[in-house]
Formats: structure tokens, sequence, C-alpha cells
């Protein structure tokens, strides 16, 4: 018989409070609690996301849901792994683990131990192709394996649109042919490289019969070469590319090694990091900006506190105050025709920070359209 007392909720009532609380959840876990009825919409967020960052970590997952069929992988949709073989070797094991995780959409891959396996390429491959159906997100950072092994697993994924490769790029991309779907990743999304080198991929990506189409470039770059891909990649996306983020990683005075934006006339924001004592590059860039690039709206240069803003050696100041002045100009030019705006940003600011910004971009400072973040 049930309580005269006891008050029942409709089930869309209790589903909006659980929905509210979907980014607290130690109070989830608490939720689980309350009801049976409850477990099931917790479940929803508190494995949105899951992480295997180690062989303990798979262990507790596979004690907890001895049975994968009844597991909440089916929630996940961000999957993130360290202990890639191990996880292969449990699909095995349970004849069917990985494709439990059946709407997974971004997968984070680290591999960060020295393989000793003749086949953990083959086990990379297996689990890319039994997560193929619904991934469109994927993220590789390896030390010690090449990026250019999962060549042929990206190359199978249809629906990709986000692709991140950091770490080891390699010099054998020519890796053995593979069968592919007959359409190639869409690549609508963002295209994240921090390779060294990068001219591989690149290679790969321009060479892909249907085009690319990325929206957002990322790009760190570390060798004299790889402005040149970059610059490539920029050109081949500059129908769709609205957002670049480069961070110049090559110490030097003088350098002018840039890129030609003069093409991405649908860029909105372009975001710059240069590496120490470097900004010629920046303006050199920015000169290929011309009255076409309508739509961009806002530049930012991140700074480190290094030299180029702490020496008090004359020499030191008179070597790259020209750089400055030239940025300071160009930035103002922005500004005033075309309302740009710039927004400068001090990763590790000091005391007297503003002064020396003064000092380095007067004319930017002195019509305040520079938003110093410290």
């Amino acid at each position: 018989m049930s309580n005269p007392y006891q008050v029942h909720l409709p089930q869309e009532i209790l589903d909006y409070i659980v929905d509210f609380l979907r980014d607290q959840p130690e109070t989830l876990k608490q939720c689980c609690l309350v009801s049976k009825s409850w477990v099931s919409r917790t479940q929803k967020y508190l494995f949105t996301n899951v992480e295997f960052f180690t062989v303990d970590d798979l262990e507790t997952w596979k004690r907890t849901f001895p049975d994968p069929a009844r597991s909440p992988a089916h929630h996940t949709r961000t999957l993130s792994i360290d202990c890639i073989w191990a996880v292969e070797e449990a699909d095995a094991e349970e004849g069917g683990w990985i494709p439990t995780f059946s709407r997974v959409n971004d997968v984070r891959l680290r591999v960060g131990i020295d393989p000793t396996s003749l086949n953990e390429f083959e086990i990379s491959l297996t689990l890319f192709h039994k997560l193929s159906s619904s991934l469109k997100s994927l993220r590789v950072a390896t030390i010690f394996l090449q990026c250019s092994q999962f060549w042929n697993p990206i190359r199978s994924l249809h629906l990709l649109e986000n692709l991140a490769l950091i770490g080891h790029g390699g010099d054998k991309w020519d890796s053995p042919p593979a069968v592919y779907p007959s359409a190639s990743p869409v690549f609508t999304g963002t295209l994240e490289l921090d390779l060294f080198p990068m001219g591989g991929i690149a290679r790969k990506l321009l060479d892909l019969p249907n085009g690319l189409h990325f929206r957002r470039l990322v790009f760190s770059w570390r060798f004299r070469e790889d402005p040149r891909w970059v610059e490539e990649l920029v050109a081949a996306y500059s129908d769709t590319l609205e957002s670049l983020d480069v961070t110049h990683n090559m110490f030097s005075y003088t350098t002018l090694v840039s890129i030609d934006l003069s093409k991405a006339t649908k860029l909105r924001d372009a975001t710059f990091r240069p590496g120490s004592l470097s900004v010629a590059w920046i303006t050199v860039a920015l000169q290929t900006v011309s009255p076409k690039h309508r739509n961009l709206r806002q530049i930012v240069i991140y700074l480190r506190y290094d030299m180029t803003l702490v020496t008090a050696d004359p020499n030191a100041m008179q070597a790259i105050g020209g750089q400055w002045l030239d940025l300071d100009h160009l930035l103002v030019q922005f500004w005033e025709s075309r309302s740009i705006r710039t927004k400068l940003i001090c990763e590790t600011p000091g005391q007297g920070m503003v002064e020396r910004i003064g000092r380095l971009l007067p004319e930017v400072t002195k019509r305040g359209t520079i938003d110093l973040v410290e």
C-alpha cells in the first residue's frame, strides 16, 4: 500500500532537476541514491566523459559494470584513453566491449609509454574502426610512436570533423595501403597540429581528393620549413577559414618567416603567440591582410615576460625596437580603418608591465585599443 503522504513529482520535473545539476558531479552521485528512477537520468551526465588513464581505471570499470551490454557506456560522448592496448585487450576478452561506447564522438589518445609489441599499430587501427560510426573528433598525443602511423585509421573515419595531432610527426607517411570508404573525412571543424615536423601530415591533407574545409586552424611550428606548409594549408582552407591560432617557436631577433593571409578573406579572428624576441613575423603576416578581409574583427597577441619587455640593454632594445614600431603602426591602422579590436595578453605578467607595453606600443596603448590582461 502506498504512503498517502508521499509526494510524487512528475517525471519531467525530476528530469529537469537532474538536468539543472548536470555540471555538479558530486551532487549527481547523491541523486543516484535517492531513487532508482533517478539513476538513468544522472548517468546521462555522470558518464558523458569517461577517462581510462591507467589499467587500474579500466579494471575498476570492468568490476563496476561486469556486463558490457548493461553498462552506461552508451551515455559517453568523450572517451580519453592512455592505456590504448589494455583497452583493446579488454574488448577481446569481453567479446565486444568497445562497441558499447556506441555514441562516442570525441576520442582522445595519449601514447605515453614506450611500445614493445610489434602489433600495437594494428591495435590502434582496430579501436578506430570499432568507433568509426560516430567519431567526429580525434586527438592523438604521442612521444614514442610517430603520428604518421595513425594516418590510415584517420583516413578511414569518414565522419571526422576535428583532428589534433601532437608530438612526433614522423617521416614515414607512406604507410601501407588500407581499405578506405568511398568518401574522405569531412574535416569541417578544427585542425590542430603541434608536430615536429609537420610536413608529412600537411602533404597527406593537401592530397585528399575531396578538398579541405576546416574552419579553425591551430598551428605550432619549430622547423624552418614548417611555415611553408602552414601557408599552403591556410591557402587550401581559404574558402572556409574563420579562425587562426599560430604559435611561433623559432627564437630570433630578426626572423621574418611568416604566413600569407591574403587568401583567407573569411577570417574572423587571428591569434598570434610569438617566441621570445620575435614579433616581426606577426607584422609580416598582418601586412597581407587587405580591405577584402571584411570579417576580421579581432587580433589577439600573446606576450611572454622575457627580455623583450624587461631588458635594460640599449643594444637589445634597439635590435627589436624597429619590429615593435612597425607592429604598433600597423595595429593602429587596423583599428582606425576597420575597427579591428586588438587584445594583448601577457602570459606571465610582472610589476611595471603596463609601462613597458607603453614604451613598446605607444600609439596603440595611447588610443586604448589594447586589453592588457595581467
